[in-house]
């Protein structure tokens, strides 16, 4: 990339990036954070002087977001992520843009946009918090650990028929 000219005002992503639990997104998400990380394996030894070294290690990624309560019955909220916590099954993800119908000013109906770069994986619900203080709105903390891969998926616009088609059993 050496040599490639960089353009603040054209450049810089701006679009929103969903989680979606399965195919459906977190309801009345304000925020959804995706982390990776590697651990670091330490090879530091005499043959080195002063100098420490590593080598990567195990990769790990975590997702989080932070969301409005709602009681909306269908919707990926906190009792139905509660629910899923209790099971503890693992749970597939979908970290990317979302493609929407029905879209006002309010909401509308979100679904995977798989035409786009997007990341997908396993997660199992780690934590899970309300807040509700005094004339404000109830809020929901949620944190889900990764395990196996997390998968990149550059998207195209073949996928386009998939992104509304029902997840398969």
């Amino acid at each position: 990339m050496a040599g490639t000219k960089l353009d603040s005002s054209a450049d810089v992503y701006q679009g929103q990036l969903f989680a979606f639990i399965g195919e459906d997104p977190i309801a009345f998400a304000s925020s959804a954070t995706l982390e990776v990380s590697v651990e670091e394996i330490d090879i530091s030894n005499k043959m080195m002087g002063s100098w420490a070294g590593s080598l990567a290690g195990k990769r790990s990624y975590t997702l989080s977001s932070e969301s409005l309560i709602t009681r909306k019955e269908g919707a990926m909220s906190y009792d139905t992520l509660l629910k899923k916590m209790i099971e503890g099954a693992p749970i597939d993800f979908f970290f990317g843009e979302a493609a929407s119908s029905d879209k006002d000013n309010f909401g509308g109906t979100f679904t995977p946009d798989k035409t786009k770069i997007n990341y997908t994986g396993k997660v199992l619900i780690t934590s899970l918090s309300v807040t509700s203080e005094a004339g404000q709105i109830a809020k929901c903390s949620a944190s889900f650990k990764g395990f196996g891969a997390l998968v990149p998926i550059e998207g195209s616009p073949a996928s386009v028929n998939s992104a509304s088609a029902p997840a398969k059993a």
